[in-house]
């Protein structure tokens, strides 16, 4: 039996849209912050056959997918020239994540799934990179891989649609840059489109070549800002990808609309908040009407203060993170 403990990941460049849909491989590279919180914990042990328990129940697409991420985790490990030794497995996820809001609750998932399993390989004497962990994370979901990594993480592309052609690779550690991420969930209903369907969907968008064209341009701005710390260029480059990013998804056909009228409101108050402030603190969103307000220590209180006149909105206070990692089993 292993157990593994992960966290979402925000994204500062977003990945949205594939080159190959079954290996989820993105059709650019993107960035992020791994998250300290909210967790997820997933537990795996050999079985007579494949079962997955959750608190929340599961659809017989969502078991599917689990069941396919498994039987591509094979396919690379063979790759490899390494093997599980067990085909079937009984995975146990406890979740702290509201599903299907923007908050990468798949990314916290499957990437403490993918630890689990380099967890049972390393029972049999076989020890995977972070990188190679990586990759059998994105299997499962996208941005998953760079929730296996901690502080600052890029997933890179690679033109090829090999199955191992896009893989998360560390910016800058947890200790780098302390920021911290106010979360403010307008709602927690499930959104009616996942983010599998948005990223089938993003090229039928006029404005998606466009978006691929920038997005070289951004990534490095990015990396550039995070390695330099500096906030007012991170603040920039983000916030224009967030808006590149919804621009795409609300123009796809048919359009998918992530934000809402609540969304918009926290974003025009944070805007003036921190005009009036001076505050250092940017705002994004992923797939989901959730605003993630991204500052430094030195704003964090200002931004909490304003993160909790929400009305009916849930918070998570949550910060720069260490990543997936493997939990050892108490001894008594």
């Amino acid at each position: 039996m292993a157990t593994a403990v992960s966290t979402p990941n925000i994204a500062f460049i977003k990945y949205w849209g594939n080159r190959n849909q079954e290996l989820r491989l993105p059709a650019a590279d993107s960035l992020s912050m791994t998250l300290d919180s909210p967790t997820v914990e997933v537990s795996i042990e050999p079985a007579d056959t494949f079962s997955v328990h959750s608190e929340k129940e599961l659809s017989a697409n969502e078991i599917e997918r689990f069941k396919k991420h498994l039987e591509l985790t094979n396919i690379y490990l063979k790759k490899l020239n390494f093997k599980l030794q067990t085909s079937n497995f009984k995975l146990t996820i406890h979740s702290h994540i509201p599903p299907a809001i923007g908050l990468a609750s798949s990314a916290a998932v499957f990437s403490a799934v993918a630890k689990t399993y380099t967890e049972l390989l390393k029972e049999s004497g076989i020890e995977l990179t972070d990188e190679q962990t990586s990759v059998i994370a994105r299997l499962g979901s996208g941005s998953a891989a760079r929730s296996v990594m901690g502080g600052f993480v890029a997933l890179r592309c690679h033109g090829e649609c090999a199955i191992d052609s896009a893989f998360a690779v560390q910016v800058a550690d947890e200790n780098h840059w302390p920021l911290h991420d106010i979360v403010v969930c307008p709602s927690l209903k499930e959104k009616k489109h996942g983010s599998t369907e948005g990223h089938h969907l993003a090229h039928t968008s006029p404005h998606f070549n466009t978006r691929l064209k920038n997005m070289l341009r951004r990534q490095q701005e990015c990396i550039d800002a995070i390695l330099q710390r500096d906030f007012e260029k991170l603040q920039r480059v983000a916030e224009e990808d967030a808006q590149d990013l919804h621009k795409v998804a609300e123009t796809s056909n048919p359009p998918l609309q992530y934000l809402n009228s609540e969304t918009h409101r926290i974003l025009h108050e944070i805007i003036a908040l921190r005009t009036q402030k001076h505050l250092a603190v940017l705002y994004t969103m992923d797939a989901g009407p959730t605003v993630h307000l991204i500052c430094t220590e030195d704003a964090v209180e200002s931004v909490k203060d304003f993160a909790y006149t929400q009305k009916e909105c849930t918070m998570f206070e949550t910060k720069v993170g260490s990543g997936a990692k493997t939990r050892i089993p108490a001894k008594f």
